[in-house]
């Protein structure tokens, strides 16, 4: 019986033997990385979190990988990072063999760095993360999972090093102390823990860390998601209705107080366009702020009719192309342009509601896996091509309606023409906006497929059959996002507030143009009021993100506390503002025909100051008493309504203010719109050095420009922002000279002083939150140096100007200034501009040490959100 049994278990040895034979040759052959010559691998791995002066909390890893040169693919590492070769040994060390080694939450500014040794070949990886949202982030070899309190961090090695010697792996908390640990440390301290092995062999410790991040990082993180989301929309519009009252403030205040009596027709039409692009850009900004998240809300909730879920991408590209033909009613373009606009939004209405003539996928959605006949047809027939050109239409209308708006209402002032209801729209301008279009389009496609390579860069892709179906449907994917993108990015960065500071600037000009008294100095009540709703328009910031969290009326509301401060002050002790012995202001004595006896009397003025000078050190033999007389002369103004009797009464000026002060509180022109186009001029010179620095610190300075190639609008931006800052320098020298008169102070740079205080209120206000929440100020006080020099300058300019007429009897405008401003006034205002100088250099040396945020994802609008603190 024994021998029987023996007999059994040897039959059922060797059959199991025989059948496991032809599995090991098999498991050996699929073993592509060789995992056997992997065990002498020596590995280390780090990661940093970093949590204070961050909008949110980041983290780097770093891989450290040495080889032995023994590996049979350890020569392919040396490999272009585009062959087939190169990337199998890189997913062997960094992901697993079978890993899809897509990853959109990994952030590089470089590829793994490879070194050769005598014996080793050396891979470093870096690579980063910003919690920007809640979810599951992979980087590295790390994965963090993100809850609303609690994050998970565990270590997730390549499966080919399971059996490698990893030396040691850190873990730096960010100066916060773990919730829970495994495996146990060997060393380090609450905030920053070790594992080490010293010897090879033996299983790697498994890394798992529980940590609570500080709740202004965890706030931040959680409000991208439903529903807040949603909520973060509706405080960016409370901002908008604030916008809109203000507009409407404007429009009442106007109507009340006209400039003529009665009210002159560009008055009219100046006021009635105000009054419409109040209402057109609030009723597209609730478009722009609120399609998104309410839509996006929608399909998360599988709530809602079937029309707003599954028809997403289609009400997005109608919504868009409506806002636009909007703008374009109201701008009313020329016949060609708007022909041309008509076929466009026709192309788009076949692309939405036909898309299968077009060989596009039904929904505007490519699915490869579960649709793949519809990804190879989409594939095949080259519909990425006509996509685009839907997207380039989109942009085509909204350009025309833009440019037609803008041309409408700087061109309210002219008379209508007879018989012509639409705009003159010019054809050249009509071409650049056709070339604009299709360069945009074209970049938008370029960044997608850059995006795509950027996040699939060790994918398997030779022998993959899937690999081409899964990157034309993520780039489709990608750019079908483009109307929501275009919107939130033209739209709600730039277009919202163009409009209305253009429709302000008509209005004024038009109330200059016709006004009743044309003898006025200072600027009415109702200019005033117009001039600072100007300022909060096209100068002043919009800041206000807290750890997630918008406030931006608080800000908002700093700036408007500020400037009606600078001018209650400006009324109360500008020189054109000083009460005389009469009970008179000095701008009601001083009118336009004064101005060139105020230009004699200021130059008499130094002259004979000069004289007294010369004559106290011994220089000059003159009698005293006859320039001090001369002196008291010049301190006199007319009486405005002498008694009876007495014809030739006059009123002695302050005992603090002299005719040059006077001289240079009337400004360089006759009335404040001209100083104020004055002034516009001069700071568009200034600034222009000054906008390319502000430019390279925030869109270029470190990897930032590389940045710009995964982003769609990336390089439209760089240019968008740096005309975006000309304009608003160009509208805070404006404001500067149309407030001449009013602001405090003696010399340009004390009133351009008082307006960039005035600036920099609401980042004040930001950067006491910012505090708060621990967040970076960022690059605020390199503008508000900047603003500051920039406006400075312009002041002086001003000063220089005013005295123009003395510039042909000085070698130098600096001889010119120095007469202007006497020597000891000179020389504070030199270390004034000195400062600033030196405040310049040291943001600057500062800004050269620090890293600017790079994050390439996927858009928040695949999975929902909106936007993340940006402004509307």
């Amino acid at each position: 019986m024994l021998r029987r049994l023996r007999h059994v278990l040897f039959l059922w040895s060797a059959a199991t033997l025989l059948c496991l034979l032809p599995a090991a040759p098999a498991r050996a052959a699929d073993d592509v990385c060789n995992t056997g010559q992997l065990k002498s691998v020596r590995a280390t791995a780090s990661v940093r979190f970093t949590h204070e002066d961050e909008n949110y909390s980041k983290a780097e890893g770093r891989l450290t990988i040495k080889v032995p040169k023994s590996w049979s693919q350890a020569s392919d590492l040396l490999l272009n990072g585009d062959t087939e070769r190169h990337r199998t040994a890189m997913r062997c060390l960094l992901r697993s063999p079978d890993d899809d080694a897509f990853r959109d939450t990994e952030g590089r500014t470089r590829a793994p760095k490879v070194t050769v040794g005598k014996k080793w070949v050396t891979v470093d990886q870096r690579v980063m993360t910003w919690v920007v949202a809640l979810g599951t982030r992979e980087f590295g070899p790390w994965k963090l999972t993100v809850h609303p309190r609690l994050w998970n961090l565990e270590l997730v090695r390549p499966s080919a090093l399971d059996d490698s010697w990893w030396q040691e792996i850190t873990v730096d908390l960010g100066g916060r102390a773990a919730r829970s640990v495994s495996s146990s440390p060997t060393s380090g301290a609450t905030t920053d823990l070790t594992w080490s092995t010293a010897k090879p062999g033996g299983a790697p410790p498994e890394v798992r860390v529980t940590l609570q991040p500080p709740a202004a990082k965890a706030s931040a993180a959680r409000w991208s998601n439903q529903p807040w989301f949603v909520v973060d929309a509706l405080l960016w519009l409370l901002l908008q209705v604030v916008f809109l009252v203000l507009l409407l403030v404007v429009v009442r205040t106007v109507r009340r107080t006209p400039a003529t009596t009665p009210r002159a027709d560009s008055e009219v039409r100046t006021v009635r366009n105000l009054l419409s692009v109040g209402w057109l850009t609030f009723a597209i900004s609730v478009v722009q702020l609120l399609a998104s998240p309410a839509l996006g809300y929608l399909a998360e909730q599988s709530t809602g009719p079937y029309w707003m879920r599954d028809q997403r991408i289609p009400l997005h590209f109608g919504l868009t192309v409506l806002t636009g033909l909007a703008l374009c009613v109201f701008g009313r373009p020329g016949r060609t342009a708007g022909g041309l606009v008509a076929a466009a939004t026709g192309y788009v209405t076949v692309v939405v509601c036909r898309p299968h003539w077009l060989a596009l996928p039904s929904q505007l959605l490519l699915d490869w896996e579960n649709f793949p006949d519809e990804a190879h047809h989409f594939q095949e027939t080259h519909a990425m091509v006509a996509f685009a050109m839907a997207c380039a239409c989109v942009i085509l209308i909204w350009l025309v309606g833009a440019v037609a708006s803008l041309l409408r209402l700087w061109r309210a002032l002219d008379a209508p023409v007879a018989g012509r209801p639409w705009g003159r729209f010019p054809h050249s301008l009509l071409a650049a906006l056709i070339a604009g279009s299709t360069v945009v389009t074209t970049v938008s496609v370029w960044a997608a497929e850059n995006l795509w390579e950027h996040q699939s860069w060790l994918s398997r892709r030779n022998g993959n059959d899937l690999y081409g179906l899964r990157h034309v449907t993520a780039v489709f994917n990608d750019l079908r996002w483009f109307p929501v993108d275009w919107l939130d990015w033209f739209y709600g960065g730039s277009l919202w507030w163009w409009c209305p500071s253009l429709a302000i600037l008509a209005l004024l000009r038009a109330r200059a143009k016709a006004t009743a008294n044309p003898q006025a100095v200072v600027p009415t009540p109702a200019d005033l009021c117009i001039l600072k709703v100007f300022f909060i328009y096209s100068v002043g910031p919009v800041v206000g993100w807290y750890a997630g969290v918008p406030l931006p009326l608080l800000p908002m509301l700093a700036l408007w506390l500020a400037l009606t401060g600078l001018l209650a002050l400006g009324t109360k002790r500008a020189i054109l503002y000083r009460k005389l012995s009469s009970g008179h202001r000095l701008h009601e004595l001083v009118k336009e025909p004064d101005r060139q006896h105020l230009l004699r009397a200021a130059r008499q003025h130094r002259e004979l100051h000069a004289q007294l000078r010369r004559l106290e050190q011994g220089q000059q033999d003159e009698n005293r008493s006859k320039l001090e007389r001369e002196l008291d002369r010049l301190h006199r103004l007319p009486h405005p309504a002498p008694p009876s009797g007495l014809p030739r009464t006059w009123i002695r000026l302050p005992a603090s203010i002299s005719p040059v002060e006077l001289a240079l509180a009337w400004g360089p022109q006759g009335t404040s719109w001209d100083n104020a186009w004055r002034a516009a001029r001069l700071t568009a010179l200034f600034s222009v050095p000054a906008v390319v620095i502000l430019t390279w610190a925030n869109q270029v300075r470190g990897d930032q420009w590389g940045e710009k190639y995964f982003q769609r609008f990336g390089l439209a931006e760089t240019v968008m922002h740096a005309l975006e800052v000309e304009l608003i320098w160009i509208g805070a020298g404006f404001t500067l000279g149309a407030l001449w008169r009013v602001l405090p102070g003696r010399r340009g740079p004390v009133r351009a002083f008082g307006l960039a205080l005035a600036y920099a209120a609401p980042v004040f206000v930001q950067w006491a939150g910012d505090w708060m929440v621990d967040q970076p100020i960022n690059n605020w006080p390199l503008n508000l140096s900047l603003t500051l020099l920039v406006l400075t300058l312009t002041g002086v300019a001003m000063d220089i100007d005013t005295f123009r007429g003395e510039r042909r009897y000085w070698p130098t405008r600096a001889g010119l200034l120095l007469s202007l401003y006497q020597w000891r006034t000179a020389s504070v205002q030199v270390a004034f501009l000195v400062a600033q100088i030196v405040a310049l250099v040291t943001i600057w040396q500062q800004l050269k040490g620090n890293e600017p945020m790079i994050l390439i994802e996927r858009s928040p609008n695949e999975s929902g959100g909106g936007t993340e603190g940006n402004p509307p």
